[in-house]
């Protein structure tokens, strides 16, 4: 996905999947937005419309996290699948099931359309994302992407389009379908087929858990701890050998994406950061800014970018090396629905304390 599109209305969504499908890889943000950036070439990440959630149930994730041979992850992400539709089915919740290709989407309807200002926004994408990691915990569902559900920026295949890597049709699916397993659906979606197969009636709720309005410290003060810890706890991991926060990773570490420029903003103000050592003030550290500028060049270079530009990324580099920009602290994250739970990097900002 080399670039993105802004499609105003449906019947634009719909021109543009019959000039495209089949030729591309089509994808879509899993919300709609209130308003575009002053270019308009991007939308306004705090503007979501939030009537729904997609879940992203990837057989990737079954060899990340289980020791099981390739021939059997796209088993066990069926599995999943299978169970949550189960789930779901039972609570009476409307969603509907699609393979994408390499796994699964799961649409929910949620009880009501959220459109909300900025802060109140992150406390329910927060929310949202703490509801995911539960029934990640409860149901077993490893191969289920904690991120993508709650995130204005991720995307997901569009029903119906053609998976131009995996050459397979994201095809709608019934709880019987599943049930049939993974090598009946793939051979299934060799063929295109129309439609979805939506079942339940209710909206489902989500408890939206705020922050204290009354604490100077904008974003998350006290948010950590209205939860139960395991809901919200997340490890840190290393890319490229580099330990980078997990907020961060699940923003723009992932190879070959095209994320949005604030979350590769953040990214260069925590690496470069990284690289002088952490040095308070900034200006004293003993790393100049053209070993620190190569070597956070170096590390973005590996992801790989779907718009990559050597040129503009130096600039960009150059602009905040002069600037000695800091790692953007854990409220600022939050603010701008980047949060995805308490790391071991916490630093313990915007927690109120008696």
């Amino acid at each position: 996905m080399k670039s993105r599109k802004v499609v105003l209305s449906m019947k634009g969504l719909q021109r543009y999947i019959e000039r495209t499908n089949g030729k591309q890889n089509l994808t879509t943000t899993v919300y709609g937005f209130r308003e575009l950036k002053p270019k308009g070439n991007r939308c306004e990440y705090n503007t979501a419309i939030i009537p729904h959630f997609v879940v992203d149930l990837d057989k990737g994730r079954a060899s990340q996290m289980l020791d099981i041979d390739d021939s059997e992850t796209g088993n066990r992400c069926t599995r999943d699948t299978l169970t949550l539709a189960l789930y779901l089915r039972e609570q009476n919740i409307r969603h509907a099931v699609w393979m994408s290709g390499g796994g699964f989407h799961i649409w929910v309807m949620l009880d009501k359309t959220y459109e909300l200002p900025p802060a109140g926004l992150s406390n329910l994408l927060f929310s949202g994302r703490v509801l995911i990691n539960k029934w990640i915990k409860d149901m077993d569902l490893v191969t289920i992407d904690p991120v993508v559900s709650f995130r204005p920026d991720r995307h997901i295949r569009i029903p119906n389009t053609y998976n131009y890597k995996r050459k397979l049709w994201s095809i709608p699916l019934s709880i019987e379908e599943l049930e049939m397993g993974w090598d009946y659906i793939t051979n299934e979606a060799r063929h295109a087929k129309g439609g979805m197969k939506a079942i339940g009636s209710k909206g489902l709720e989500i408890d939206v858990v705020e922050g204290d309005a009354n604490y100077s410290t904008n974003g998350m003060s006290g948010i950590f701890q209205k939860f139960d810890a395991e809901d919200v706890s997340v490890s840190a991991g290393n890319v490229s050998g580099i330990p980078v926060l997990p907020c961060l990773e699940a923003a723009c570490c992932t190879k070959g994406d095209n994320p949005p420029h604030q979350s590769r903003a953040y990214l260069m103000m925590y690496l470069m950061d990284y690289f002088r050592d952490f040095a308070r003030p900034a200006n004293t550290s003993q790393k100049s800014n053209r070993e620190v500028i190569i070597k956070t060049h170096q590390f973005i270079e590996t992801l790989e970018w779907a718009d990559y530009s050597p040129k503009i990324t130096n600039e960009m580099l150059v602009h905040g090396a002069s600037r000695n920009y800091l790692t953007p602290s854990c409220p600022k994250i939050y603010q701008e629905g980047l949060c995805i739970g308490k790391c071991p990097f916490f630093d313990g900002k915007g927690i109120k304390r008696d």
